[in-house]
């Protein structure tokens, strides 16, 4: 099923327009294009501010999750599970694509961060 959204004010209509011809493609892939990367810049934005959460508060939850899986959501664990596939399952079962931080927790000496990252295809636009 597809969505259709439409700009609501005029002059994001013609930039958008303009803009697409100085890159030479049609303005739908052009705003597609531009729509995904503006979400990806929220998402980094997001998992950084997650991140801080953690970081504050981590001898308290390194103290309850020691060698777990987090998820942290809204500067919260929201779940965990010592199997990180499981967990990150769950989690894109309950928040769909908003993005939630996964982490195991340990000391810091042996602290790793795992990105996922989801394949996107691109057509026509740069």
């Amino acid at each position: 099923m597809e969505t259709v959204i439409a700009l609501q004010k005029p002059e994001l209509v013609e930039k958008l327009q303009q803009f697409a011809q100085v890159h030479n493609c049609e303005a739908a892939d052009f705003l597609n294009m531009a729509v995904g990367e503006y979400l990806d810049k929220m998402a980094r934005e997001k998992i950084a501010t997650e991140r801080q959460a953690l970081e504050a508060h981590y001898t308290d939850i390194l103290s309850l999750y020691s060698g777990r899986y987090v998820a942290v959501h809204q500067g919260r664990v929201v779940d965990s599970d010592t199997d990180a596939r499981a967990l990150y399952l769950r989690i894109r079962e309950r928040y769909g694509y908003i993005p939630v931080l996964i982490r195991r927790i340990t000391p810091k000496a042996d602290q790793r961060e795992m990105v996922f990252r989801s394949p996107r295809l691109r057509g026509g636009a740069p």
